[in-house]
This record gives structure tokens, C-alpha cells and sequence, in this order.
């Protein structure tokens, strides 16, 4: 968690113990109005309250950022296996498949030959088999077919 999500908190906590200091030391010196440490008393309280609520509410993002990243992570395994699903059917090899993950990945075709330790020719041809076996005539069309539904935008009717 960074500095700005706890800095209210850090600020309404701070407020609260200088708030009970005063308290304390104005009762104690017994020379203060009660009509003042009233006051200070119920500042005290309505600091303490958001205080609280500042930090159920910091417990709340740290527990919906740990589902989000949870999901994430779901999300990523399933696209993988919706994809490894997809090179099963159009008939890819295994080196084929990783060819093609490599390629939706971004890599250009040298970093994917140094990557598997082969000629950059022989990476072209598996692309050019990826691609014919797959019906797309290249990666932008290859990796339009899997975030596709991702990018739709229900809101504009595409």
C-alpha cells in the first residue's frame, strides 16, 4: 500500500492522540472552561469514528486489491488455455504453438530465434504454418482473434 492511500489515516490518527493529549492536560490543569474541553472531547470522538472508518475502509481496498489480483491471475491462466485450446484445433505443433504464444506476446522474430535458439528463417516458416493453419494472414490478425472480446465495447455497440 503507498504513502497516499494511509495518509488520511495517518493524519486522523495524529489528530486523534493530540486531541486526547489536550484533553488530558487541560483536565488536568483544571483551569480550562468545561464548555472548552467539551468541545475538544467531542472532536475527539468524531475524529476517532472517521479514523475508524478510514481504516475498515483501507482494510476493504486491501482485500478487493488482493480479489482483483486473484482474478487476474485466473483470468491470464484461462486466456493461456483458451489459446493453447485454439492451436489444438487448428492442428499446430507444439513448437508451432509456442511459436505463435511468442508472437501474440510482441516478440519480433529474431528475439523469438535467439529465444528458442534456432535461425530466424526457420521462425518465419513456423509463423507462416501458424498463420496458414490458423486463416489469419498475419500476427495482427492472429492476436486480434484472441482479445477480441476483450476490446469490446458494449457501450458503443460493437
Amino acid at each position: 500500500m503507498n504513502i497516499k492511500n494511509i495518509f488520511p489515516t495517518l493524519v486522523l490518527f495524529s489528530a486523534a492522540l493530540f486531541f486526547a493529549y489536550d484533553i488530558l492536560a487541560d483536565f488536568m490543569a483544571k483551569d480550562e472552561a468545561l464548555l472548552h474541553i467539551i468541545i475538544e472531547l467531542f472532536v475527539f470522538l468524531a475524529i476517532t469514528v472517521v479514523l475508524f472508518g478510514e481504516i475498515r475502509r483501507l482494510k476493504q481496498v486491501k482485500v478487493e486489491l488482493s480479489e482483483e489480483k486473484s482474478r487476474t491471475a485466473r483470468l491470464s491462466g484461462e486466456l493461456l488455455a483458451v489459446m493453447r485450446n485454439q492451436f489444438v484445433q487448428w492442428g499446430l505443433s507444439r513448437s508451432e504453438s509456442d511459436i505463435a504464444l511468442l508472437l501474440i506476446k510482441g516478440l519480433s522474430m529474431q528475439e523469438i530465434a535467439d529465444l528458442r535458439q534456432v535461425k530466424e528463417k526457420t521462425v518465419r516458416q513456423q509463423a507462416t504454418s501458424v498463420y496458414a493453419k490458423s486463416g489469419y494472414a498475419g500476427r495482427h490478425e492472429l492476436v486480434a482473434h484472441f482479445i477480441e472480446d476483450l476490446m469490446r465495447d458494449n457501450s458503443l455497440g460493437t
